[in-house]
């Protein structure tokens, strides 16, 4: 979901008035409520220090002449993490910290991660219309 804070940032960086900033930070919860245009932070968002699990920048890639593009990342478990979790919602952020709430979305099917060395690839697609 694009959250009206993401409308601004988007129309911001193609009106020219954006910086440099970009929208490929990519934060977890295992929080599941539903997402409303009006959040502006991923509640519960995982920010357990040192953890595999914490906000990350994610990897563009776009194919020209399409109108979607995605930003992905693996996020690797490790023994910092509070285990068990159940992953359930992915925000796609401006900054490594704070930043603005550009997308949100649950997860369909939840990510159950476990054991330190799991791993969890989040691919976010945004489809330009």
């Amino acid at each position: 979901m694009l959250t009206n804070a993401g409308k601004d940032f988007i129309s911001a960086q193609v009106g020219g008035a954006g910086g440099t900033a970009t929208a490929a930070y990519i934060a977890l919860t295992a929080n599941s409520t539903t997402p409303a245009v009006g959040d502006t932070t991923l509640t519960g968002e995982i920010t357990t220090a040192g953890g595999g699990l914490i906000r990350a920048l994610g990897t563009y890639a776009h194919t020209a002449g399409t109108s979607t593009y995605t930003i992905t990342k693996t996020f690797t478990v490790n023994s910092s993490d509070s285990l068990p979790v159940t992953v359930a919602k992915v925000g796609l952020l401006t900054a490594s910290s704070s930043g603005t709430l550009v997308f949100s979305t649950l997860l369909s099917p939840t990510a159950y991660l476990s054991a330190s060395g799991d791993t969890l690839t989040i691919t976010q697609t945004v489809t330009l219309s």
